[in-house]
């Protein structure tokens, strides 16, 4: 499902076409300069959850957070998703987000092999997300 372009393909045929959450693997200059960082906001609404429920109520606060910004924000700072408490998959999180309030996203990681990665390997918080798994669009 999910797919990747080059960011030159993405900037010569614009966002328009796009229906999915776009996920920006670098930054590109006039798209991801304003963008905003979501994790006080995301903190702020999960400090009044109880620790049991937090994983439950994670999407519930991310999109609570994403309700004050416009349609179409690109968004950054979603490290507070990836807690390894939360036992959660952060990119269906983003992807079911996305059908109640769109936005694109800065990725906090890297982009290797049709992967999007966070952290480094070893560390409590790595992920690996396969984007064929997912209905998103990465721009590399």
């Amino acid at each position: 499902m999910g797919s990747a372009i080059s960011s030159r393909r993405f900037l010569r045929n614009g966002n328009a076409s796009y229906r999915r959450p776009l996920v920006f693997c670098r930054e590109l200059r006039g798209v991801t300069d304003s963008a905003v960082s979501l994790n006080v906001a995301v903190a702020e609404r999960l400090k009044n959850v109880s620790p049991a429920t937090r994983s439950m109520r994670l999407e519930s606060c991310f999109v609570s957070a994403l309700s004050g910004l416009p349609e179409g924000v690109v968004i950054r700072g979603i490290d507070v998703l990836f807690n390894p408490v939360y036992e959660i998959d952060v990119v269906a999180l983003l992807c079911s987000a996305y059908r109640k309030h769109h936005f694109d996203l800065v990725w906090p990681g890297c982009f290797e092999d049709n992967q999007l990665l966070y952290a480094e390997e070893g560390c409590p918080d790595y992920r690996s997300f396969d984007i064929a798994r997912y209905d998103i669009t990465c721009i590399y």
